[in-house]
């Protein structure tokens, strides 16, 4: 292995290959940063163009664009208050309230540190113990996804802290209209009305766009300031050794449950940035500053979303399983290059395969160099007049829905959830359990009906190791809070005495 390895790095460090894994990234960021672009888009879109490379550099090229792009929407999240993508939404809860207080250059540079960490470990992983972590993927059926998406459901709990019911009535709604479009099993449409372009159920982007951007529009122009600089400013970037210190438990917590579910396929960047943040919450000794602009929200959350990407390439390059979209892409891309996944690629094109390893370890590290430079012309924004940004955000809502599947219907969709975000947000209800229902709705519909099919009785899924494990979390996150309440009580009975 260690000759593999060596071969690889002899593989990657050319002039030629670096420029292309600094390109990916430059190119990846861009589409992640841009409202309604995402990876899996940028991934996609220049798969044609790495026709002409080299495997081993075409490779590194859509990389650098899969992580740049996994990390590019935390950026406007952060400074306008409008995920990029949307595994960037925990990012942004905490992200723009650090920007109104003027720390926003603080929360660029953590979130680019976290990405960094995150892709990097993520990669070691990849490295070292691809084999081993995708027999995990194997072991993955409808019974564990249906428990995996439940217990990401949880979290709709701790996101509504303070404000329980009308966070679960939120989420609840949420989970029926996940249900809009095509049965993910029998195919036939439902609730769609007539039209057509319903069928596909409602695009998520563009939901998320509407909800997180019009609302934020609306509340910058009800401002009297002329400038979005005079209510608050990017500050200076920099990152403290206390930063690191007292967050090193959750970034290897996060990192780790990013590459957990990273292998694990139909999961993905946004289940694991929003399951990660749940549990910082969790574990965290100031719970009461999430949504205030917590360090550890930021940081859990960036750490797993960007965990994800090299987690997703495990089961795509052993079994040809791809845990993610952009993986999936991915996949054709190996195949176009004559690349087949399985145990025998490692041996059979060793020098390319390796060269991918070694590169993505690499462009990780780089994402940290060529992330802080962008931020730096990113934080600008802040300055422009609030009438102009107003403009800008909309024309790239509309252009962003519009894109991803050139349907005005999802443009209509778009500035009908920010109409309806703006009025949550005013009364008090909580919108993240909006983004939780859409993206785990599909998913557990489908696992629960395949789940039927499979077994007569519900109860013998709970035969299935990995069920048992996931159903006890479910538990746990239930039970949690209740009992962070009593140990809190009893501490400060026996304080007091």
């Amino acid at each position: 292995m260690f000759e593999n390895i060596m071969l690889g790095i002899y593989g990657c460090f050319t002039l030629q290959n670096i420029l292309y894994m600094v390109l990916g990234l430059v190119i990846g960021i861009i589409f992640g940063a841009l409202p309604g672009f995402s990876a899996t888009m940028g991934v996609a879109v220049f798969v044609p163009f790495s026709y002409v490379l080299e495997p081993g550099a075409a490779l590194l090229l859509l990389s650098g664009i899969y992580c740049g792009g996994v990390y590019g929407g935390s950026i406007p999240a952060i400074l306008i208050g409008i995920p990029g993508t949307p595994a960037s939404v925990p990012t942004g809860l905490e992200g723009r309230s650090m920007v109104e207080k003027g720390d926003g250059g603080r929360a660029l540079t953590l979130v680019t540190f976290a990405s960094a960490f995150g892709g990097f470990f993520s990669s070691l992983a990849l490295l070292f113990f691809a084999p081993l972590l995708a027999l995990i993927a194997l072991r993955v059926g409808p019974p564990e996804q249906m428990m995996i998406a439940i217990f990401g459901l949880t979290v709709v709990c701790m996101l509504s802290k303070g404000n329980m019911l009308k966070g679960l009535f939120v989420g609840f709604f949420t989970l029926l209209l996940a249900t809009v479009g095509q049965d993910p099993v029998l195919g036939f449409p439902r609730f769609t009305f007539g039209f057509y372009q319903l069928s596909g159920g409602f695009e998520i982007v563009s939901v998320l766009i509407g909800l997180f951007s019009i609302p934020e529009v609306f509340k910058m122009l009800e401002r009297k300031d002329e400038t979005i600089q005079k209510v608050a400013s990017v500050g200076k970037m920099y990152l403290s050794k206390k930063d690191i210190q007292v967050n090193i438990l959750n970034l290897i917590r996060s990192t780790l449950l990013g590459i957990g579910i990273g292998i694990i396929p139909a999961a993905g960047p946004d289940i694991a940035s929003f399951m990660s943040y749940n549990e910082a919450r969790k574990a965290s000794k100031h719970p009461e500053e999430f949504g205030k602009g917590s360090v550890e929200g930021i940081i859990a959350s960036e750490a797993a979303n960007n965990g994800v990407t090299g987690g997703s390439l495990i089961p795509l390059l052993t079994l040809g399983i791809p845990g993610s979209a952009p993986a999936a892409i991915f996949l054709g891309a190996m195949i176009i290059h004559g690349l087949r996944p399985g145990p025998m690629l490692f041996t059979q094109h060793a020098d390319t395969i390796y060269t991918l390893l070694v590169g993505f370890a690499f462009i990780n590290v780089l994402l940290f160099f060529v992330g802080m430079l962008f931020c730096r012309f990113a934080g600008r924004v802040l300055t422009i007049p609030k009438q102009l940004l107003a403009v800008i955000i909309v024309a790239l809502a509309v252009v962003g829905s519009f894109s991803i599947q050139q349907n005005i219907m999802d443009v209509v969709v778009m500035f009908i959830s920010g109409i309806i975000g703006y009025f949550l947000l005013r009364y008090g209800y909580p919108l993240s359990p909006v983004a939780l229902g859409l993206l785990l709705g599909p998913m557990l519909e489908e696992a629960i009906m395949l789940t039927n099919t499979m077994y007569d009785s519900i109860f013998m899924i709970f035969t299935r190791p990995m069920t048992v494990l996931f159903f006890s979390l479910i538990i746990f996150s239930f039970a949690w809070p209740f009992l962070k309440t009593i140990m809190q009580k009893k501490i400060q009975v026996h304080r007091e005495r």
